[in-house]
């Protein structure tokens, strides 16, 4: 089971560097949403996302963001 966790968090964080370098390589629109912090896609994600966003101002939101085959909760601000 620690083997299994530990290779899906290798994993899932390969995919966020990797997509982190591609959003630094590639030119940003001038509405681009910057993500904040990442939360797992479950029930438990959802309200840690939503109560972060409430506790972080009016300007901050919950999104759903899909890394490769991996779905998360992303809090963002414009």
């Amino acid at each position: 089971m620690k083997l299994a966790m530990r290779r899906v968090s290798l994993a899932m964080s390969t995919a966020v560097a990797a997509a982190a370098m591609t959003a630094v390589l590639a030119p940003a629109p001038a509405s681009a949403e910057v993500i904040v912090r990442w939360y797992p896609y479950t029930t438990a994600g959802a309200k840690s996302c939503n109560s972060a966003a409430n506790a972080a101002g009016p300007e901050y939101y919950c999104t759903t963001v899909k890394i490769g085959s991996t779905k998360m909760y992303a809090l963002a601000r414009p």
